[in-house]
């Protein structure tokens, strides 16, 4: 599948060696994209960041994450983009839509279950208040 066609009126918010994100007003959802196999949290918190201000000029409805190309799994990454990134969206513009997209890696998808489980223990986060779906295509988180 051609995915690039998706994002071919994008407005593009970053787009650097590390990551991708743009904004899919057909779809008023923002899509990033983790280049590497490893994101430091600084950057991560800047793509993010980036993200959030758009989402808000926008009132965007939903965040697909695509971490196909990533290998390794940053707990404290992870941490900030619950308990920060997504409270701040839900309480600002009501947006509880995320779509994620996974690498086909056994052990990266067993080690995202383990930290959800510790963010929900150690952060009393509800992971009920939003909408999460794991996909396996661009096409199916744009659509669903």
């Amino acid at each position: 599948m051609n995915e690039e066609k998706y994002l071919e009126n994008a407005k593009v918010i970053i787009d650097n060696a590390t990551s991708y994100a743009a904004y899919l007003s057909q779809y008023n959802a923002l899509f990033c994209v983790i280049k590497k196999a490893y994101i430091r949290k600084e950057d991560f918190e800047q793509l993010f960041n980036a993200m959030a201000e758009e989402a808000k000029i926008q009132g965007a409805e939903k965040i697909i994450f695509d971490k196909r190309n990533m290998k390794v799994f940053d707990q404290p990454s992870m941490t900030w983009y619950h308990v920060v990134f997504k409270e701040d969206l839900l309480a600002s513009i009501g947006l509880k839509k995320y779509r994620k997209l996974l690498p086909e890696d056994n052990l990266f998808r067993m080690s995202v279950e383990i930290g959800r489980g510790k963010i929900a223990r150690e952060h009393n986060f509800d992971y009920d208040k939003y909408d999460i779906q794991y996909c396996e295509s661009v096409e199916e988180a744009l659509t669903n």
